[in-house]
């Protein structure tokens, strides 16, 4: 990864720094993007459908990596 991407850790996906910023938790502060905390703020309903969006997002990515690695054990390539 270059520089200029910083990973979120809401929606696991690495953005460009000037959409990031640092947010804190419980944990100790960590790097969020603004479409995140900007959802958080809506109403419940908005929040859920983002949440449920995020989920079908990360869900997909997971199912493309998880295919990838496995045609790699195999020996295959795409």
């Amino acid at each position: 990864m270059t520089d200029d991407l910083q990973y979120c850790y809401c929606c696991r996906v690495h953005h460009p720094r000037d959409q990031m910023r640092l947010y804190p938790t419980r944990a100790g502060h960590r790097w969020r993007c603004v479409r995140s905390i900007e959802a958080a703020r809506l109403d419940r309903q908005s929040r859920d459908a983002f949440g449920r969006q995020q989920t079908r997002i990360n869900h997909e990515t997971s199912q493309r990596q998880a295919a990838w690695n496995l045609l790699q054990r195999l020996g295959k390539t795409l």
